[in-house]
């Protein structure tokens, strides 16, 4: 009579023995998806009145570890309400705390035994600050030569300067090559007629000019040589003057006697 009842008590042991081997243990994967963002739950479940998350999370480089929880309640209006019967929790707490990044490191959730971070998963981290863009550079037309401070590029058909005057083309061929004249801006002295040129210069011609002879000192030699026979006939004549007196005298002085 006995044998009944023994065989009876393991049969239901057997049948339970499937049911616990199959509950999950806290490192077992878990069935949530856990991001750096938050925890969401399976397809097709929901948070609860009355459940809770749990988590950690340090700074990016791992340091300064915080623990965060949120139950969820609806009466009193209380701001976990706003979770319930939703599949998304968000980890707005490690956010706040870690303003420049943040690592979630473990995870455990009211529903379920499997908890993260406990069957070897690594945290999960928010993504580091971006680095500030590049200064856009000026792009650069390929075959094109930029102007440099030492030559600007000349306009065709343009002067260079003031004293460069540029006469227009012809035709033909000359059309593509204009003719630069330079005019020439040497001073020139014209010495005027009769003058003499000062000491340690020399005459200055201009073309198109007459030259001019010097008369001054032909002058001044014409002068002198008239001046010297001048004297001459004068020294002449009172020679003449004197033999002509003399001749007088010794006439007179012959008829006298």
């Amino acid at each position: 009579m006995r044998a009944v009842p023994v065989a009876l008590l393991t049969t239901a042991i057997l049948a339970a023995t499937p049911a616990i081997a199959f509950a999950g243990g806290s490192d077992d994967p878990t069935p949530y998806t856990v991001t750096a963002g938050g925890v969401t739950l399976p397809t097709g479940t929901a948070y609860v009145d009355g459940g809770h998350v749990n988590y950690r999370a340090t700074a990016l480089d791992g340091t300064g570890s915080q623990s965060f929880g949120t139950h969820f309640e609806s009466l009193n209006n209380q701001p976990s309400g706003k979770y319930i019967g939703t599949s998304f929790y968000d980890f707005s707490g490690a956010a706040a705390a870690f303003p420049d990044g943040y690592c979630v490191t473990w995870v455990q959730v009211a529903e379920y035994n499997e908890h993260f971070g406990e069957g070897g998963q690594k945290p999960v981290c928010t993504p580091t600050t971006p680095p500030e863009p590049p200064t856009p550079l000026t792009p650069v037309v390929p075959g094109a030569e930029l102007p440099t401070d030492e030559e600007t590029p000349a306009v065709p058909g343009t002067p260079k300067g003031p004293d460069e005057v540029t006469t227009p083309p012809a035709s033909g061929n000359d059309a593509e090559n204009p003719t630069t004249v330079v005019p020439d801006t040497t001073p020139t002295t014209t010495v005027p007629e009769g003058a003499e040129s000062p000491a340690g210069t020399d005459p200055v011609t201009v073309d198109g000019a007459v030259p001019v002879s010097n008369t001054v000192a032909a002058e001044k030699d014409g002068l002198a040589a008239t001046g010297s026979n001048a004297m001459l006939i004068a020294a002449g004549a009172a020679a003449l003057l004197a033999a002509g007196v003399g001749a007088v005298l010794v006439s007179r002085r012959a008829q006298r006697g």
